[in-house]
């Protein structure tokens, strides 16, 4: 049986090992086909959205500094810079996963039947069709629990003395909705709500933070974070089987 089976309780460093496999599962045979076109959506999106950084983010941070003694004005144009290019790459993440969505599911059941030889019967063409609305409806609810909290960060952003503490808080929700984002499908296959996915999630807090981050950080490699969005797919997809053994096991107990 496949290596997420052989333990009864997630390890601290598992959630790492997921995440490693899960590009080894996006790089196989049976899931190659469905990562090209993500991956060319990823590379348009990404070169528009590397524009906008470089060109407007400069001159805003330039303009909201300015007056400011140097010291503290390089301090906070460095943590705006790290807290732009987080914003931005989950920006840039969410707005391909919205796009890819529908191939993000498929890709999910082909993992799955990879790891277990079973799917959740959502692999024909059909299926997918009938299935977009209702998989892009789950993104925009993904959006509507994470733009708040991201607005109540934006406002930190411009409160003195609080706003040295944005970027921290930026990391935190980005990682947070890291793992949300890229667990889902698995999830969205086997018709699990929003809600109790996020429930299934909470219970292994640490882990699930630890995997978000990883994919959050590995956003921010040029040239990597192409691969990053459907490798972080595969891995949620084996995330989402070991937590459903361990819960499995748990009830058993």
């Amino acid at each position: 049986m496949a290596d997420f089976q052989r333990a009864t309780d997630l390890k601290l460093g598992e959630s790492l090992s997921i995440l490693f496999d899960g590009l080894k599962l996006a790089l196989s045979k049976e899931c190659r086909l469905y990562i090209i076109v993500p991956i060319i959506l990823n590379f348009i999106l990404l070169s528009a959205i590397s524009y906008f950084l470089i060109t407007y983010v400069n001159q805003w941070i330039d303009s909201l500094v300015g007056g400011m003694p140097a010291i503290v004005a390089a301090l906070i144009s460095t943590l705006l810079v790290i807290a732009s290019l987080l914003a931005g790459c989950y920006f840039f993440s969410t707005l391909t996963t919205i796009i890819a969505s529908p191939l993000y599911g498929l890709l999910a059941d082909k993992v799955e039947l990879k790891l277990t030889g079973k799917d959740s019967g959502n692999d024909s063409l059909i299926e997918i069709i009938k299935s977009t609305p209702r998989i892009i409806g789950r993104e925009i609810h993904k959006q509507i629990y994470f733009l708040p909290r991201a607005l109540l960060c934006l406002i930190i952003l411009f409160i003195p003395i609080l706003n040295i503490c944005s970027p921290v808080l930026w990391f935190i929700l980005t990682s947070w909705m890291g793992c949300l984002q890229y667990c889902d499908y698995a999830y969205d296959n086997h018709k699990i709500s929003f809600q109790d996915m996020r429930k299934e999630i909470s219970a292994h807090r640490l882990h699930s933070f630890i995997f978000g981050m990883v994919v959050t950080l590995l956003l921010a490699i040029p040239i990597l974070n192409l691969l990053v969005p459907p490798a972080a797919v595969c891995a949620g997809t084996k995330y989402y089987l070991r937590l459903q053994e361990v819960f499995n096991l748990q009830e058993v107990a």
